[in-house]
């Protein structure tokens, strides 16, 4: 291109250019004030109901969670806090709702480890026994209540076996931290009778204090240990994760 072209301006852009450049600044406009959020944005740009509630598919399993709540966590979780829940899309194979109480009903992994003790159900071990609150501080529990979707499987995800939490951080892959595969430990165990990981560790997105990576499994009894960001194994996976 010769240097002293000149580049086109509104006025030489042809009108259908100049009509959608338009309409994406219109778009910007209504992300920015927030009168459009880019869920529902993007939703319409996949030619989908931007402005469906989607935890309408969810809404037996949820009352299901806030029955859970009240009977096993002795926490009443009113419809106005169930109502206002957001429950993201299912997004690959991510399908299987996990609805994650407040920090008042569950801080951290250390609740449902103490609780587990208490019930004297099985046996958990952890590298922090008593402090992994302390530990562990990177948990989503800012959040409040919130949802997320996942593959559901009794082990780690199969499509994500030897990835080390550095490769999973590296390629932008969501995943669960460790408070919300121990809360599913939980409920995989109350619904069926069988613990997670039997043949597998999953590798959570959470860092310890001393920036190891959390990971969970269970040989014998609930373990939660430290592993070293960049190792990778094949036996050794993630579970991928939908919260937003």
């Amino acid at each position: 291109m010769n240097a002293k072209a000149s580049l086109p301006t509104g006025s030489s852009l042809c009108a259908e250019t100049r009509k959608a450049l338009s309409l994406l600044k219109h778009q910007i406009g209504l992300v920015e004030s927030e009168a459009v959020t880019l869920d529902e944005l993007s939703r319409f740009g996949s030619r989908q109901n931007p402005f469906e509630n989607e935890s309408k598919a969810y809404s037996s399993q949820i009352e299901a969670f806030q029955r859970d709540f009240k009977d096993l966590l002795e926490w009443n979780c009113t419809d106005a806090e169930i109502g206002g829940l957001y429950v993201p899309r299912p997004r690959g194979y991510c399908k299987t709702l996990l609805v994650l109480p407040p920090a008042k009903v569950i801080a951290g992994p250390e609740t449902l480890c103490a609780k587990w003790r208490a019930e004297k159900k099985f046996t958990v071990w952890t590298f922090a026994d008593g402090a992994l609150n302390e530990k562990i501080r990177n948990d989503r529990r800012h959040l409040g209540m919130y949802a997320l979707l996942h593959k559901g499987g009794r082990d780690a995800d199969a499509e994500l076996r030897n990835y080390s939490w550095e490769r999973a951080q590296s390629d932008s892959i969501e995943t669960m931290r460790a408070t919300e595969v121990l809360y599913f430990e939980d409920v995989n165990f109350r619904r069926k009778e069988e613990h997670l990981d039997p043949e597998s560790v999953t590798i959570t997105s959470s860092l310890d204090s001393d920036g190891y990576a959390v990971n969970v499994n269970w040989y014998g009894n609930v373990n939660v240990n430290q592993y070293d960001v960049r190792h990778a194994n094949p036996s050794y996976g993630p579970r991928a994760a939908v919260f937003l």
